[in-house]
């Protein structure tokens, strides 16, 4: 699909969105330029020049060199931000409530120390960041090379990376930076050579939530880890751990909250102590040569704690260009809106809750907006209405009033807000040696991804859906993924995790109901592929797959041996035409449940669809 034939009109949103961020609008600036200093603390200086520009209208220079920001004399706020941990935070950069802001860093770099977040920007509008590097003093993770272990005892010996602080108390493992400390946590490991997560890295994994983790000390800097996993990681690998869940993503880097037109360019982020990007109820976002990466020359492994960016309930385009992310703990991105459960329906008055502990305190919706109830079993709209009023009692608990009264509804329901749903391009980006998925896309909106490389240890593109779990809406209508390169997806091992993976959560009984997601393309991509399974779809309407090539990787063996090569469950149409593939065996097409499968002949495919369907996806 042409997305410029099927919305004529999308070019000259571009024209008209390229024009607003590149600073063409005229208005009467402060420049105020900000010299660097050795070993000044500069945070008191910079939330004094904000505080006295308050409405905004203004552009800080900052030249060359390192200004560091602590967090003593940093503004103090109270701040909800969604899918990271809520909580008292520092800020250096608070830019609420201001507009017309540029901050020009000419290869800057921001060096952040403790417990500091970096920018918060809340309902502020037309703010540009360019030319600047960040990065914390300490990592938020643990990182050690594995230098010895014992698979019959389960205990490996790891050398403490040189500038982890840590310390060992009552057997259990702590580390820490300028003015925080975490227990040990999640871990993953990672390879060294290619610098991603070691395949199969999931049996790697130990459980901590009963302190099972022991620790102790048996040398400077060195130190022997005894805990709960399948196997010990493999001598030379490099072990790291960034704290128990709910405690690991207290500091993001960039929080962009109910604020319009942002432009984010050439940025590198070294660390993150959460998202490097969390972005709420947020209109147009343009990331340019914006960058969650390893810092040249440092013997980290690990760039963020969490997704490089996230985006809830945002609107209007979510455009990346020349982007790399690498090295996260998490997503490259997720695009995605919220459901709430449904608590209580009686007349025109919905009581709501969330489903998830990192989403207390989101700001769901405002009076005027379109919101659907849905069947959270199903997945499928049951009824849409208008905001009149909305009143919270809680962080977790409020009350919506519609236009008109409800009709008589007795399923379990959620519900989402269709009046923030984001159009997504991305183009020219490349993701690499992240733990969990390259993309994750639940936008109703158009969404195009093209010319990128992935290569990410689960799944490539994510499109799912969960009104029960992550409670992450919605359902897509038009996605086109193409001329992209994809590379041994699915490596972490754990569940299977396929190149193109259409999964929303519905159990095995509440299928073939109807359709939750629309039309999905994807097309001249190149894919290399050590797994069996490729593309996975459940409940797609149109689902196009066409002019791909396929090709057998070696680099690793399966995990998943007996899978389809395409797997299609409960899916209305499916078009699979001039693919190839070249392997050892033929690409198999399975599908159950499904109305009109057109399967061409291809190079490389068996020419008749079997049925073999994936019994894994029950949940992400």
């Amino acid at each position: 699909m042409n997305i410029r034939k099927k919305y004529p009109y999308i070019k000259y949103i571009f024209c008209l969105y390229f024009i607003i961020c590149s600073g063409a609008t005229t208005f009467a600036v402060n420049r105020i330029k900000i010299p660097h200093q050795d070993n000044v603390d500069f945070t008191t200086r910079i939330r004094k020049i904000l505080e006295n520009n308050k409405p905004g209208n203004i552009v800080l220079e900052f030249e060359e060199g390192v200004y560091h920001f602590y967090p003593e004399k940093a503004e103090g706020l109270y701040i909800c931000v969604s899918n990271n941990d809520n909580g008292y935070k520092r800020v250096a950069f608070n830019l609420s409530g201001m507009k017309n802001v540029r901050i020009e860093g000419a290869g800057a770099e921001f060096m952040f120390h403790g417990s500091i977040v970096p920018f918060y920007v809340n309902e502020a509008r037309d703010i540009s960041i360019s030319g600047i590097n960040m990065d914390y003093d300490h990592s938020f993770i643990f990182e050690g090379e594995v230098i010895a272990n014992d698979a019959a005892r389960k205990t490996f010996d790891i050398r403490v990376s040189n500038d982890i602080r840590y310390k060992i108390w009552d057997n259990r493992l702590f580390f820490g930076g300028y003015d925080w400390e975490l227990p040990a946590g999640e871990n993953i490991v990672f390879n060294p050579v290619t610098g991603a997560p070691y395949y199969r890295t999931y049996k790697y994994h130990h459980t901590y939530r009963r302190n099972e983790l022991l620790a102790e000390s048996i040398g400077d800097n060195i130190i022997r880890l005894q805990g709960n996993m399948e196997e010990v990681p493999p001598v030379g690998s490099i072990y790291t751990d960034k704290g128990p869940h709910g405690r690991n993503r207290v500091f993001p880097g960039i929080i962009l909250h109910a604020s319009t037109g942002i432009a984010l360019e050439e940025i590198n982020i070294y660390m993150s102590g959460a998202m490097a990007l969390i972005a709420e109820n947020t209109e147009n976002v343009t990331l340019k040569g914006f960058n969650v990466r390893l810092r040249p020359g440092s013997n980290r492994i690990v760039s963020s704690s969490a997704d490089a960016t996230h985006f809830v309930n945002c609107k209007g385009l979510i455009h990346f260009e020349n982007c790399l992310f690498e090295n996260m703990l998490d997503d490259a991105t997720n695009v995605h809106g919220t459901y709430m459960k449904v608590v209580d329906l009686s007349g025109d008055c919905l009581a709501v809750q969330f489903g998830h502990f990192q989403q207390e305190g989101f700001s769901f919706a405002q009076k005027g907006d379109t919101l659907r109830l849905i069947d959270s079993n199903t997945l499928l709209p049951v009824h849409t209405f208008t905001v009149k009023d909305i009143q919270w009692v809680n962080h977790n608990y409020g009350l919506i009033y519609a236009d008109n009264s409800f009709p008589d509804l007795e399923k379990s329901l959620a519900v989402e807000n269709l009046s923030n749903c984001a159009s997504v391009v991305m183009q020219n980006c490349i993701v690499r040696n992240n733990r969990a998925r390259s993309i994750l896309i639940s936008t109703n909106k158009p969404v195009m991804i093209e010319h990128n490389y992935f290569d990410s240890m689960m799944a490539g593109v994510l499109i799912a859906g969960d009104a029960n779990k992550w409670c992450e809406s919605g359902n897509v209508s038009d996605v086109v993924i193409r001329n992209n390169t994809f590379v041994n997806m699915g490596k972490g091992g754990g569940k299977p995790q396929s190149v193109l993976q259409i999964s929303p959560e519905i159990a095995p009984e509440y299928r073939g109901r109807g359709y939750y997601h629309g039309r999905i393309v994807f097309e001249n991509n190149t894919v290399r592929t050590f797994d069996n399974q490729v593309i996975y779809g459940l409940n797609v309407e149109d689902l196009i797959i066409r002019n791909n090539t396929f090709i057998q990787s070696r680099d690793y063996e399966p995990i998943f041996k007996g899978l389809s090569f395409f797997d299609f469950q409960y899916c209305k149409r499916v078009d699979i035409q001039g693919n190839t593939f070249e392997g050892t065996r033929d690409a198999e097409v399975s599908a159950e449940h499904c109305g009109n499968i057109r399967l061409g002949r291809q190079r490389g495919f068996l020419d008749k669809i079997i049925e073999n369907p994936n019994r894994y996806f029950y949940t992400q």
